[in-house]
């Protein structure tokens, strides 16, 4: 058995995993909190969504998983 198609697997899935993880991410314009000297604007604050980045973990540790599993098949070839 080849370990080709375990290695496009992984890639797959690691391709799958940046593109969830960037789409979990977004950015929320917020009110600065109440300090002395006051500040003026807004504050930009990171959020995620819990799903897309629970997805994009999955994906993840299946790209490794593949990924090791091609290594293995692919280094035991068969003696002929």
């Amino acid at each position: 058995m080849t370990a080709r198609r375990p290695a496009i697997g992984a890639a797959v899935a690691a391709v799958l995993a940046i593109i969830l993880w960037w789409l979990s991410r977004g950015t929320v314009e917020v009110l600065p909190p109440v300090v002395d000297p006051p500040v003026e604007g807004s504050v930009q604050r990171t959020v995620t969504t819990t799903w897309l980045l629970l997805a994009a973990t999955v994906a993840a540790g299946l790209a490794m998983v593949l990924a090791t599993l091609a290594l293995v098949r692919g280094r035991s070839r068969p003696e002929p």
